[in-house]
């Protein structure tokens, strides 16, 4: 990186030396509040805890849970072309999505943080031939190091909200010798691969939105069978990877929905499970949350627990998937729609509604009373809950094929990029 933009970055370099020596404890008070793997907290000082493959791995990072799904239909089809994957994420519900994916050609660790002590030491470790970022991941340190590295580096699924796109538009002096590191983006849409030509990326095409190809989350039968065991028939309906200041919003329409609804059961899953003993103290005397043993029964229940999103999608015929009801930009409806559900969203809700909503596979809902009625709606007639869900699945049909152009992308880049046939395992 060179000019003044360079100089910039140089001294973020530097800023991220000095800081490395408060990594550690920085990591460890993360843990106590379970934002962290206190057993693995060396793996984002770049410290491998596993072996690392004989040969150059193929590196794919995806920094959490929605990035993962995307980043996983690339690894498993880079497995299938006979290549070891490396597999990263930055949070540990990403990294129990991924370890249910792992063998002997593919394993998960968690990403270095991105100061250059410990990126280098993950790239001296790991020693990949190729990175794939996911989505709007972009590290200075980590693609300032992988150049220098002579590491060829790409993004796919790639994309980059309003806000950043603007901010990074504000400062294009910073932009450019930045985006100008990322040799392709391959991205979700003409709109976004538009995007990252401006900011300096030198070649961007877009191959499509990967996570309508991905395969949806596991929903295990004997999970399935006792939640609908517990739930015996009763009306139900799920609240999705929720986020702070939407559970307040759940809670409120399910005491609308309770007077008119007594035998109803609302299943609030937030993204981040350890936030469920604050959820539950929004209500008097508590929320009966699933990690406790707590079966699901009329009123509300917390679904607090690891890598069963997909059991849940499974037993709930209504879904609102959270992020959209605050300024996030939503979660991914292909899950809950490729198994069943009706979907149901905030206003903040993100590209990927756009087809669902335009095909009346979707609706939007504001605020508590208007979410309140639609569940109320799609309870009360099942017909056209089904004929809701019917229309969703004929969506995700529409939209797949992203993993086909996006893998053949790669496969031309490769090749040009020089990551040999005699790389691979």
């Amino acid at each position: 990186m060179s000019g003044r933009g360079g100089a910039v970055w140089s001294l973020y370099d530097a800023a991220g030396r000095l800081a490395s020596p408060l990594a550690r404890p920085y990591l460890r008070r993360r843990a106590t509040r379970g934002k962290e793997d206190a057993a693995r907290l060396d793996e984002k000082r770049g410290i491998p805890s596993r072996t690392p493959f004989a040969t150059r791995p193929i590196w794919v990072h995806a920094v959490s849970v929605g990035e993962s799904v995307a980043a996983l239909s690339v690894a498993e089809t880079l497995v299938g072309w006979n290549y070891p994957v490396l597999v990263t994420t930055a949070t540990p519900t990403a990294a129990g999505r991924v370890a249910a994916h792992e063998g002997p050609a593919l394993v998960h660790q968690y990403a270095p943080l991105d100061a250059l002590p410990f990126v280098n030491r993950f790239l001296a470790g790991w020693r990949p031939q190729a990175a794939l970022f996911t989505e709007s991941e972009v590290w200075p340190a980590t693609l300032g190091a992988l150049a220098r590295h002579g590491v060829p580096r790409a993004h796919v699924n790639a994309r980059l909200s309003d806000r950043s796109f603007a901010r990074w538009q504000r400062r294009p002096a910073l932009a450019a010798p930045l985006f100008s590191t990322i040799d392709i983006a391959l991205a979700q849409s003409e709109t976004q691969a538009a995007r990252f030509r401006a900011l300096g990326t030198p070649e961007a095409v877009a191959t499509g939105q990967l996570k309508f190809d991905a395969a949806p989350p596991v929903a295990d039968p004997a999970t399935v069978a006792a939640l609908e065991a517990a739930i015996g028939g009763r009306p139900v309906w799920l609240a999705a990877s929720t986020h702070p200041g939407e559970d307040e919003i759940v809670i409120a329409a399910h005491a609308r929905l309770a007077a008119r609804i007594p035998d109803l059961v609302t299943i609030i899953a937030p993204r981040h499970p350890e936030r469920a003993a604050a959820i539950s103290a929004l209500v008097p005397g508590g929320i009966p949350r699933r990690s406790a043993g707590a079966a699901p029964a009329p009123g509300l229940y917390l679904a607090d627990t690891f890598g069963e999103m997909g059991a849940l999608f499974r037993v709930a015929p209504i879904v609102f998937l959270g992020a959209s009801l605050v300024p996030l930009g939503g979660h991914n409806p292909a899950e809950p729609a490729a198994h069943d559900a009706a979907l149901l969203t905030g206003p903040a809700h993100g590209e990927m509604f756009a087809p669902f909503l335009a095909a009346d596979a979707a609706r939007i809902v504001a605020d508590a009373d208007a979410l309140a009625a639609a569940v109320e709606a799609l309870v009360s007639d099942p017909a056209a809950r089904a004929a809701m869900a019917g229309r969703a699945g004929a969506v995700l049909e529409t939209e797949r094929g992203a993993l086909r152009r996006t893998m053949d992308a790669l496969s031309d880049w490769f090749a040009r990029a020089g990551v040999r046939a005699e790389e691979r395992r």
